[in-house]
């Protein structure tokens, strides 16, 4: 297979409300240790899981702790020089694992390695700038227009990277201060690797290696995980930007939010109805907690 095993990786799976697509992914990983954070509501597929190999331990957590906190908690228990952070509705093959293994052990400045995400055009970018959102200039930009330095292989130094497959080395990691727990979900792979990139260490894209993340696939119709999504889209870049506790921008979102919800509750839109009262309470929670 390769001379690298499992002293030199673990993988890292965090997992809520997830489908029997984790069982696909863990039928292509033999070879490396696999730990699994489950966030509850997943006992349909932990039996499952508990069959596989090598499988080292499931952490089991009695309340969702989120993605950040998830993958933090179990960086504690490993001792591999380097993990791969991995969605449980990624598809991957253990032979491109070993590329970008290979990459990283060799690109002594690189703190993070990912490939590109096939089904996703935002799968990388630049820095979100405030006002513009995080697809600021993500869709519809080619590798080459993100080069901040050019490598040996041709691939790309980038500001961002998607945070479904994301190997990184793990002194690094612990360097910078691993993920920022005030995300709960999105936003913290952009964080980390704001913090790598401050920190002269590269976050480098492999386009010749694309997976499929099937995205959505443990939640699309599931009304517990459409809530948690929204919130936190919502809260997560105000977080990220450290936006006031008040100001003219989330005064207006306040009304507009407000105003959707009861118009779309109007005429019987209750999902969007619902998501914009999601909107509305994350805003409000930002301006009374954070």
């Amino acid at each position: 297979m390769s001379q690298y095993k499992n002293k030199d990786l673990t993988i890292i799976i965090v997992i809520y409300n997830s489908t029997d697509k984790i069982i696909d992914l863990l039928q292509q990983l033999n070879n490396f240790e696999i730990i699994i954070v489950n966030n509850g509501k997943n006992e349909h597929v932990i039996s499952k899981i508990k069959a596989h190999k090598n499988v080292k331990s499931i952490i089991s957590k009695e309340k969702n702790i989120g993605f950040g906190r998830g993958v933090n908690f179990a960086f504690e228990n490993i001792d591999s020089k380097y993990f791969l952070v991995l969605n449980p509705d990624i598809l991957i093959n253990e032979n491109d694992i070993l590329k970008l293994l290979d990459i990283i052990i060799n690109d002594k400045s690189c703190g993070i390695v990912s490939p590109l995400i096939s089904s996703d055009s935002d799968s990388f970018g630049a820095f979100p700038e405030k006002g513009k959102g995080v697809e600021r200039n993500l869709n519809q930009i080619k590798c080459s227009k993100m080069l901040v330095e050019n490598t040996p292989s041709g691939n790309c130094c980038v500001d961002v990277t998607k945070g479904c497959v994301l190997l990184i080395n793990s002194e690094f990691f612990k360097k910078v201060g691993m993920f920022n727990e005030k995300f709960f979900l999105f936003w913290e792979e952009i964080d980390l690797c704001k913090k790598f990139r401050k920190a002269k260490l590269s976050v480098i894209l492999v386009p010749e290696i694309k997976v499929i993340h099937e995205e959505g696939t443990s939640s699309k119709n599931n009304l517990s995980n459409f809530i948690i999504r929204t919130f936190n889209k919502e809260i997560s870049p105000l977080i990220y930007f450290k936006s006031k506790k008040l100001n003219l921008n989330l005064l207006v979102k306040i009304l507009k939010y407000f105003f959707r919800t009861f118009s779309y509750l109007i005429i019987l839109n209750l999902k969007n109805s619902l998501k914009n009262f999601l909107k509305l309470i994350a805003t409000l929670s930002y301006i009374v907690f954070k």
